[in-house]
Formats: structure tokens, sequence, C-alpha cells
């Protein structure tokens, strides 16, 4: 058995796993676990192992280094970097069989925690192949005929495995897990109950999928599209928040509200988020048993985070009246806050009485003040970070134009808010994609019973509003230079463009088959199959199923067994064929003597006797190839022989 070939396949397995962690996981201490594979490589190399003390420094030095590097806040990637670090440290002392199947054991595990990050089907391919790999190395250490092997016997397994696993995911009950990790901390929407403008504006360079939407066959959603998420009632001076107020009563039901418009109806599948709030335009209602709707319209997650979601949403447009208690709300600021932004809010509500007038006049300032749209905002860092926009740099990201238009509406006394969440989308077909660079915040006033949706981007920069960010030709070359590096990036190219679309059609068709497949799923799959008999058909249908699988599998294994060389199998099935014939024939005879006594038994089939004969002679005795000219032939002759009368 080659030990040296098992090493290395088995650092290459953990150096795939450290790339594929790369973006969660502190590069510096991914270096390090490279580094570590690279090792063992040179120590096997000089055929040497790792001391027991020289072990136990070394470990000591990289655990401290694991605490420095990944820390302690986040458990999950603490986790996942000390089960890599004790695997490695496991490789760099195997000697023996047995220890290479413990370390064989632990990368299954391994390969397992990448799925607690990503869950896309490049990622899931990866994971596959690798997994496969490693199924063939412990299949060559139980049993070392030659690695080549190992591995096709590895790849007929898992294809083995693979449509009773599909089978058992869409029929089986989906049972809540016993116990799972807390998820990761950095939501992958970005965003968060406080609207800093820069932080917003920071969004624009990353190029995450957040959410996708399904339009309805017959119906198709009207731009410009405001997916709202967050509502932020209240302004500390520097920023909006979500109020301990409006969080108590965002489940009140003793609101009454007036439908002016019908539902409009979609689907939208949304990536996974340590953030519970969800996306949807207007007005929004669902029928989803895990999606929950807030008195003001938002949509809020109840179950696990970290797993994509798809529910339909209901959205509409509302009118109501506000409470007394509510006026006050949406009105208050900070008391001297500003001062200068406020008098001319003032001025501008003098000469513009009512609320249309005012919500013109400002969307009027706005315009002919010569502001601008930018993804680099110059950071502000005087006390009243509003004034220094109006009156010095006038040049902002959405979170700029959204707290200035809240706030110069409640110091004229009409009752406003911040709404933080996403403009745009890209269209493919009935589908639109909604990425992180599209986050957006802006301003929802309240007169005529209902809320207007203010955004100043409207006369700053209007073609923002017709698609994604990434379509804004005004800024498309510095939008090009703020993205991370990724497919996104060049798709001003035309083939990478080609490729970026194809790969998130194939991505999108994932999500929705396989990550959103949940119980209120499977329940629907089941009623369309099976209707009112769902009940008892359903586990009738898996017995019925599995009992197939397992009968299919033991014919399987009792098959005639091929022998390595040529001809055996084949002889065999002529044996079997002559048992059925009632040919006696003497397993103490040669095969040539048991072959002369079929002829005589059948005389209609001697000459294809003779033939198949010819052949073994041919092969066996005169060592000739057995080539596929050969093989056809034997084929053929098998085929009438037990065919014929």
């Amino acid at each position: 058995m080659n030990l040296s070939l098992i090493n290395a396949v088995l650092s290459f397995l953990f150096i795939a796993i450290s790339g594929l962690l790369f973006g969660e996981i502190p590069s510096s201490f991914l270096f390090i676990l490279v580094g570590l594979s690279f090792f063992n490589l040179v120590l096997d190399r000089f055929y040497k192992k790792l001391t027991a003390l020289m072990a136990n420094i070394l470990a000591a030095l990289c655990l401290i280094a694991l605490f420095v590097t990944v820390g302690i806040s986040d458990t999950v990637k603490l986790f996942v970097s000390m089960m890599l670090l004790a695997s490695t440290f496991k490789l760099l002392q195997a000697k023996a069989v047995k220890h290479y199947q413990t370390v064989c054991l632990l990368v299954f595990f391994n390969l397992s925690t990448v799925y607690l990050f990503y869950q896309g089907i490049l990622e899931t391919f990866i994971v596959s192949l690798l997994y496969i790999v490693n199924f063939a190395v412990l299949g060559y250490l139980s049993s070392p005929k030659s690695f080549k092997s190992a591995n096709k016997q590895s790849i007929k397994t898992v294809l083995l495995a693979l449509p009773v696993s599909v089978f058992l995911i869409i029929f089986l009950p989906k049972l809540p897990a016993f116990w799972q990790l807390p998820g990761p901390k950095l939501a992958k929407t970005g965003l968060s109950e406080q609207v800093d403008p820069f932080a917003i504006a920071k969004l624009a360079e990353s190029d995450d999928l957040v959410f996708r939407v399904e339009e309805q066959p017959n119906s198709t959603l009207q731009a410009p599209y405001y997916w709202r998420s967050l509502i932020h009632d209240a302004f500390d001076g520097q920023q909006w928040l979500v109020s301990d107020i409006l969080k108590s009563q965002q489940f009140s039901d003793n609101r009454s509200v007036n439908i002016e418009e019908p539902n409009v109806e979609y689907n939208v599948i949304a990536e996974p988020s340590s953030s519970n709030w969800l996306f949807a335009l207007g007005f929004a209602t669902s029928s989803h048993n895990n999606v929950a709707s807030t008195y003001n319209g938002l949509l809020k997650r109840k179950g696990n985070l970290n797993k994509n979601i798809k529910y339909a949403v209901q959205s509409t447009k509302v009118s109501y009246s506000l409470t007394p208690f509510e006026q006050r709300l949406y009105t208050q600021l900070p008391v001297e806050s500003n001062p200068k932004t406020r008098e001319l809010a003032n001025n501008l509500a003098n000469k513009n009485t009512t609320a249309q007038s005012y919500f013109n006049a400002l969307l009027g300032y706005f315009n002919t003040q010569q502001f601008s749209y930018t993804l680099t905002p110059t950071p502000m860092l005087n006390k009243n970070t509003i004034d220094q926009f109006v009156f010095e740099n006038k040049s902002g990201f959405c979170g700029h134009y959204a707290s200035t238009a809240a706030f110069m509406f409640r110091a004229a006394g009409y009752p406003a808010r911040v709404v933080s969440g996403y403009l745009g989308a890209e269209r493919q077909g009935k589908t639109l994609n909604i990425y992180q660079y599209d986050a957006h915040a802006w301003v929802e006033v309240f007169y005529d019973e209902r809320w207007h949706v203010f955004d100043a981007t409207e006369v700053v920069a209007p073609e923002r509003l017709n698609g994604s960010l990434s379509e804004f030709q005004a800024l498309s070359e510095r939008f090009n230079d703020n993205l991370n590096f990724g497919l996104k990036r060049w798709s001003h190219l035309k083939a990478i463009n080609w490729l970026r679309i194809k790969l998130e059609e194939l991505d999108y068709k994932w999500t929705n088959w396989v990550l959103t497949f949940d119980e209120q799923s499977q329940q629907n799959l089941f009623k369309a199959l099976f209707g009112n008999n769902a009940f008892w058909l359903t586990p009738l249908v898996i017995m019925v199923t599995l009992a197939l699988c397992f009968t299919s599998y033991f014919l399987y294994s009792k098959r005639l067994p091929r022998s390595s060389e040529p001809l055996v199998f084949e002889l065999m099935q002529l044996y079997r064929w002559a048992e059925k014939q009632q040919i006696h024939y003497d397993e103490t005879n040669t095969p040539l003597q048991n072959i002369a006594l079929m002829k005589r038994s059948k005389p209609t089939v001697a000459s294809k006797l003779a033939k198949f004969e010819q052949i073994f002679i041919e092969v066996r005795y005169q060592q000739q190839p057995f080539n596929q000219n050969r093989k056809k032939q034997v084929r053929l002759l098998l085929n009438s022989i037990k065919t014929a009368k």
C-alpha cells in the first residue's frame, strides 16, 4: 500500500477545504493551515514525522495564532477553525493505516462545515467531488488494489446512493433539527436597524445576491421597485434607528386599513441572513408559515435564518389614519439639531403650506441646488452632519438624501420616516435579481391618509430608478472600480457577462428546486401528486419504493461476478444457459470439453458454439488480445445462443 500517496491526497483535501472557506475564515489563519499541509508533504518526502515534543510546541503556537486571528466572538468560525487545525495535526502525526482512516473520517466532518457558509450549486459540486476522493481514499485503505480502481468504486457508490438520497429528501417528513449552531454574525443583506449614510454607501462594493423575485405568469411588476425591509422612526442626531416603541407594536392587530388597489402577487426567494427582516413591495402580507406581517406592512422571518426561504407575497397600497401618538412619534427631532437645515425647512414650509406643495418644493430644491449622486461620498465628521451635507458637500449616496429629507419633513411638521431596503433589479425573463449594491434608503411621508414615497434620487439621479445600480450608466466606471473581485466587475466584456448570466440561471434553478424545498413546499408537492389521499398514499409510496430499492440492490449483489481474466464472465453465462437447457456438464472437465458437450446436446447452435470456442482458444490459449472486436463478437454469439430454440 502506498501511504505516501494517501498522505499527499489528504493534504490536498485539507488545502481544498481551506480554499473553499476563503472569505469566511480569516485568510491569515487559512495560510497557516495551508502551510501545515505543505509542511506535511515535505516531511513525508524525507520519510519523517513530527515527534511528540515538536508537535506539542507547534500545536501551541498554532492555537495562539487561532485565537489571535479568528477570535472568540464568532463561535461558528472558531469551531470550524479548531476542527480544521486539529484534523491537520492528526494528519501530521499519522503513521499507520488506522491513523489515516481516522483522518478520512475527520475530512468528512470538515467538508460538511463548508455548508455552514455556502449552499450554492458550485460549492456543492466541488464538495461532492472531494467527498468522492475521500471515499476513494477510505476504500483504498480498506482494500488496497489500486487508487484508480478505488476512485471508480467510489463514483459507483455515490451514483447508486444518489437516486435514493434524492427520493428520501423529497418524500421523508421534514423534521426540525435537534440542535443547530448559531448562524454567521454578518447579514448577507447588509442592512441593519441603524441607518448610517456611509454604511449604506459601502454596500455598493458588494455584488452578493440578496434575493430573487418570481413574477406570476400573467402579471409583470412595474418599476421603480422599492423593496421595503426596515422602517426607521427615531433620529438621534446622527443615525436613524428602529425605536423600541415601534418594535413593541409591530404585530399589533388594532390597525384598520382601506385597500386602495388590488393585490399584486409574486414569490420572493431570499438568501440566508442574520437579519429576520424580509423584502417586499408596498404594504405586504404573506401566507407562508414562517413569515409574519407587521402592522406597517413589513415582512419578518420566524424560522432558521441560515437557509434560503421562498415565500409568496401579496402587495397593495392602503390608506389609514395615524393616531395622535403616531403623529408625535413621526415628527420627533433632537432639540437644536442641525439648525441651518431646520431653518431652511421652515422657510420652505412657510412658502408651501400644503403637504403636496411642500413635497414638490423639496424635490425642486434638490433638483436646482446642484446636488449630485456619488458612490464615494466625502466623510462628514461635524456634529451637525445634515447641515454640512446640505450647505457644503451637496454630494452623497441615497442615505444622505433620505436622512436629510426625513429631517426636513419632520422639521416642517409632517410625519416622516426613513425606509431601508433595495431599489431596482436586474431582469432575467420573469425573474428579478436584487444584489447587495442595490441597497437603498428613502423616505415615506404621511399625508392624505397614506404614506407617500419621497426619494431625492428621482431628481438627482433619475436613471437610477429604472433598474439596478449596475445599469446606471453615469456611474458605470466608478461602480465597476468599487466592486470586489468577481464576474460582475468584468460584465462589460460580453463573454464574461454571458457566463455570469448562465451561472446565475443555474444557481436560480438550484435555489428554487433544492435550497427552498421546505416543509410547506413538500406538502404542496404531495397535494399536487396525490390530492386528498396524500395522507396515506405518501407513506405507501415511500415503503414500496424503498422495498424495490433494497430488492434491486440484493439482486445486483447476487449477479455474476466479473473476473479480471478475459472470457471468464462470458463462460459463466454460457454455463448458466446450459443449466437452463438441462445440459449436464461436468465441472471437472476443461471449458473446451464442456463446450463440445453442449455442441452435441444442441446441434441447432453448434456452429455458434464453435465460433465461441475458437475465440476462447485464441484469447485464453494463444494469448491473443481480447479487443473490442472480439468482445462484440462474443456478445452477439451469446445473445444468439440464448435466444435460439
